[in-house]
């Protein structure tokens, strides 16, 4: 199926999908900035913190769009179950990304939530696009590409962690995590354009 079959709310999740595409690459790009300029000088993070509140805008205003895919699932208490825990996971993404520019929450504490955050999402990503694929009911590019994204971040993410373990040899950290960073940081700088795609489809304008 190329085209996605109208129901209530597409328009309105459309908004906020286009909203999110651009308040993603706007993440993506200061976040490059950060570490590309400010981290070789230590600081000061301007870039940083723009990078923090687009963060907290991107989780918040993400809900409403995966909240509209997800009704297009099969209703079953599993189903009913995860897409509350993808909204109050990515509540708390925004949260720390907040707490974090107030200097409410340290740095540490607010990457651990964030990254907890993505992680939820990735998985749901994973699995609804795999279901919604089957389907046969949604655009099979969006079901791709979500389902791609989704799994590139949750296989990324416990081998990007092997580059935090100090006692590990260095062909283990920067190898092997190296690599996990590396296909996590590629997934998620995809992650705006399937937003791009998703509002064109829920926009229903041909």
């Amino acid at each position: 199926m190329d085209t996605l079959s109208e129901i209530p709310g597409d328009r309105t999740a459309a908004r906020f999908a286009y909203a999110s595409a651009g308040v993603g690459v706007v993440g993506v790009a200061t976040l490059g900035a950060m570490y590309a300029i400010e981290v070789p000088k230590q600081g000061p993070y301007i870039f940083g913190t723009i990078n923090d509140v687009t963060g907290g805008i991107f989780h918040l205003i993400s809900i409403p769009v995966i909240v509209q895919v997800h009704r297009r699932l099969r209703r079953t208490p599993g189903s009913d179950a995860a897409i509350w825990l993808v909204i109050a996971a990515s509540a708390a993404g925004s949260a720390s990304s907040f707490l974090l520019v107030f200097k409410k929450l340290d740095f540490t504490a607010s990457t651990g939530i964030s990254i907890g955050a993505m992680a939820v999402q990735a998985g749901w990503f994973l699995l609804a696009h795999r279901a919604l694929l089957k389907s046969g009911e949604y655009p099979r590019d969006l079901a791709k590409l979500g389902q791609a994204i989704g799994g590139a971040v949750v296989a990324a993410l416990p081998i990007a962690g092997l580059a935090a373990v100090e006692k590990a040899p260095a062909w283990i950290r920067w190898g092997v995590g190296g690599a996990g960073i590396a296909a996590g940081a590629a997934a998620w700088v995809a992650w705006p354009y399937w937003y791009l795609r998703a509002a064109r489809h829920l926009s229903h304008r041909g």
